[in-house]
């Protein structure tokens, strides 16, 4: 009987004990965080600019490449083209923003340039000179960066004559 009445009391001490340590709420702290920056800008310095190519007279196709980093402009290929004297280079661009932020760059895939006076096309790939960038300074001042971006697009022996132009669109993005 001493032990069923232990067993007993042990029982309601644990529940007694249960109910005084419930609890009905709880409380944690939590930070909330955010960074402000300034706008981020794209100012255009120049165009892209291939210059005059002279194509090849029988079949073969050239690559004609404006250099992104450089400005350079190549030509190569199976083709017989020619780069003709010409100014050309590389399409330039100043980023402005909040200072020591990286960004994106990301031009079109691909644009079309049109022969003025006709229907004709071709079809150029942009490229950047980077991926992404890091505008200088640090955060709480103003920062820049100098981009740019080139390209490349094939000609053949077939290519209608004639001045070409297109537009493309080149977009930065903080990252």
């Amino acid at each position: 009987m001493i032990r069923k009445i232990g067993f007993i009391a042990a029982v309601a001490v644990a529940a007694t004990s249960g109910a005084a340590f419930a609890q009905a709420s709880a409380t944690v702290s939590t930070t909330g965080t955010t960074r402000i920056l300034q706008a981020i800008t794209i100012t255009k310095n120049s165009d892209l600019a291939f210059g005059s190519i002279v194509r090849s007279a029988t079949a073969g196709t050239n690559t004609v490449t404006i250099n992104a980093t450089t400005g350079a402009r190549t030509i190569t290929g199976a083709g017989g083209g020619v780069l003709a004297t010409s100014t050309s280079g590389r399409a330039t661009y100043t980023v402005s923003g909040e200072g020591g932020q990286t960004f994106s760059i990301t031009p079109d895939a691909t644009f079309n340039m049109t022969r003025v006076g006709g229907s004709e096309t071709i079809t150029v790939t942009p490229t950047a000179s980077s991926a992404t960038g890091t505008l200088s300074g640090a955060i709480g001042s103003s920062g820049t960066l100098a981009i740019g971006v080139g390209g490349s697009f094939p000609v053949t022996n077939t290519t209608v004559t004639g001045n070409y132009t297109g537009t493309f669109n080149l977009v930065v993005a903080y990252n």
